[in-house]
């Protein structure tokens, strides 16, 4: 990495394979030579690792998108991030791998079948790009089901403690253990998590926003 040229974590940004979920998170931000890899852990850790495996150059993965967060109803304390605002996601886990019982949920650690995380993003990259950024680094959980239901969000809360939620980062963040490869994930927060109709939501802006966001780690601009 030369003097003149940014990185993370002592990664050349060119260094770097860029991906998001959906088409909308990329749209029109072919310059930053973005793959897109589905909506969902399963899309994400499939479609991820067929990338990696095509780009034996590659030296870090760059995940952004959109994400919501949970509310100060469910939290019972003010969010890290606000609505449209910014985030670097320091670490995440797989929010509803397991079982639900009578007695309360299991997630696969519990029952001895696997790993649920938290998987960190590597935290100097983290700490770089939050300063630049001038943003707050935050806990992330990946579900199968989004929390569109004030029951849900405040159970998810309670058993995760997480700030916001997505359906690709921890899937995004086992892959790129897997291939030994360090991981920055950079999030913009689109709604608040439970009733729909009181999630304040606002896509576009949230996608503007981490695009600005990316450009500027990427591009210095």
């Amino acid at each position: 990495m030369s003097d003149g040229q940014p990185g993370y974590g002592g990664v050349a940004v060119d260094d770097f394979v860029v991906v998001c979920a959906s088409p909308l998170e990329g749209f029109a931000a072919d310059e930053l030579r973005v793959a897109t890899l589905g909506v969902g852990k399963t899309a994400a850790a499939t479609h991820l690792s067929g990338l990696l495996r095509g780009a034996p150059a590659a030296r870090a993965v760059l995940l952004f998108g959109v994400a919501g967060a949970y509310p100060e109803r469910h939290r019972g304390g003010q969010p890290p991030v606000a609505r449209g605002g910014l985030c670097v996601v320091g670490s995440d886990r797989f929010g509803d791998e397991g079982v639900d019982t009578e007695q309360g949920f299991q997630d696969l650690q519990a029952l001895k079948l696997g790993d649920c995380g938290p998987f960190p993003a590597n935290p100097r990259m983290a700490q770089q790009a939050a300063a630049r950024l001038a943003v707050p680094i935050v806990r992330g959980v990946t579900v199968s089901t989004c929390s569109g239901t004030e029951a849900a969000s405040a159970r998810l809360w309670q058993r995760c403690h997480a700030d916001v939620e997505t359906m690709e980062g921890a899937a995004v963040a086992y892959v790129c253990r897997q291939f030994e490869l360090p991981l920055l994930h950079v999030r913009a927060v689109s709604n608040w998590t439970g009733d729909r109709a009181r999630g304040d939501w606002n896509l576009g802006a949230a996608v503007d926003a981490v695009q600005r966001a990316v450009r500027r780690l990427l591009r210095g601009a």
